[in-house]
């Protein structure tokens, strides 16, 4: 894997894609899924230009690539996301991230259990738990731009936004306890409780708010006395964002969750001024972070164990891109005061509720803990069946939903 061949490769893509960014928005077509392609044709399964190194050396650079793209993709997300949505409507997204979260876990797992008989259903559960995160870096590409903004309702581009950068976090200790009740964790379920949910997700999630919320406040603070440049807004943001990221890791914490927490707060305390300025600057480094992931994944694609699957890749795609999620969202429908009664909405939320960044992430931190190759293969092949099948019909089916909800009269309060 020659690290100078991807940068040229990914140079060209991420120029070649800024040149006709708009004219790809109107085709539905995603620069995920253009850096997927050029990985595929590009890696040693078509051409073999870049060749493949072992399989451990490529999980790390995937891995590093991933958390990186996570943490600004959170940061971003943070930054975009009203200042009070939370406050206002705190039954909607709670019922929506909690349970959302366990259904689809509880779900995919019952997918997999029926197609995949080999495996048990604690191994299901935790493949179903890896798979669980609404990914908000592919959220990203379907709820910002200009025909996300003029089809879709800013309450579904929040909510979906909101539940992509949080989730991301929380499943964290449920991928763990996966781990734990699939047999192959070097912790018992006291350790689980004490140290993965209490310590490196509870307590990191409020002591980040506190490094956020006192971030924000140093750049509110110097920005009115006139210290501050435009010119360090967008290292001030990186720098919050790293050291959420790497400062939560060296406590062995959970970085992912420090970042969004921490950026929620940071967000809250910046000026509306501030904010809309940061949000650009951090959806251009989320770009530049987002398309190199991708590209790696598409070099090391595991074809051979897909094929092995036969009918079953199909099967899989298909039942969890349709099983997954809509019938979670309507089981919640009544207990989702933003949503009761609008079926349409529902619907169109259920269906975007991407697959990307953090399952490869989970899959990858699984594949060194779990004793089979599966929390890697069926991960994979969905994030990849995501990132098609979600960045095709992303503009299509907004239009498709505009005009039913328009028919319906479901329209969103703020």
């Amino acid at each position: 894997m020659d690290l100078m061949m991807i940068i040229v490769k990914v140079s060209l893509l991420m120029i070649a894609s800024g040149a006709v960014y708009h004219k790809l928005e109107v085709m539905s077509i995603t620069e995920p899924f253009l850096a997927l392609i050029l990985g595929i044709f590009v890696g040693p399964d078509v051409l073999d230009i870049i060749k493949s190194a072992s399989p451990h050396k490529e999980f790390e650079v995937l891995k590093t690539a991933c958390e990186f793209t996570i943490a600004i993709a959170l940061m971003a997300t943070a930054l975009r996301l009203p200042k009070h949505i939370f406050r206002k409507n705190y039954v909607t997204l709670s019922n929506l991230v909690i349970f959302g979260m366990i259904f689809m876990c509880l779900l995919s797992a019952g997918v997999f259990y029926i197609i995949l008989p080999g495996l048990t259903f604690f191994e299901c559960l935790l493949i179903g738990a890896i798979i669980t995160p609404t990914d908000p870096v592919i959220a990203s590409t379907l709820t910002t731009g200009r025909t996300a903004k003029k089809y879709l309702p800013k309450f579904i581009r929040d909510s979906l936004s909101f539940e992509a950068g949080i989730n991301d976090g929380l499943v964290f200790p449920l991928v763990f306890l996966g781990l734990l009740l699939a047999g192959s964790a070097g912790f018992d379920l006291e350790e689980w409780v004490t140290r993965i949910f209490l310590y490196e997700n509870i307590l990191c999630a409020i002591l980040a708010y506190g490094v956020g919320y006192s971030s924000g406040f140093v750049m509110k603070k110097a920005h009115k006395a006139g210290w501050m440049s435009q010119k360090t807004l967008l290292s001030f943001s990186l720098a919050v964002t790293l050291l959420l990221l790497a400062g939560f890791d060296l406590l062995k914490m959970n970085g992912i969750i420090a970042v969004f927490a921490g950026g929620f707060a940071f967000a809250k305390e910046v000026t509306k001024k501030d904010d809309l300025k940061e949000e650009k600057i951090q959806e251009a480094m989320e770009r530049m972070t987002t398309i190199p992931v991708f590209f790696i994944l598409g070099l090391m694609l595991p074809w051979h164990e897909w094929y092995e699957l036969g009918w079953k890749t199909a099967a899989i795609i298909i039942g969890i891109l349709f099983l997954r999620r809509i019938p979670a969202l309507l089981i919640l429908m009544p207990v989702m005061p933003k949503f009761k009664n609008a079926i349409y909405s529902i619907l169109i939320m259920g269906w975007f509720g991407p697959i990307g960044v953090a399952t490869l992430y989970y899959a990858i931190l699984m594949e060194e803990q779990a004793h089979f190759k599966e929390v890697w293969v069926i991960p994979s092949l969905i994030v990849v069946a995501s990132t098609i099948v979600h960045g095709l019909t992303s503009v299509p089916l907004e239009k498709l939903y505009h005009a039913r909800r328009t028919r319906a009269n479901e329209f969103f309060k703020s």
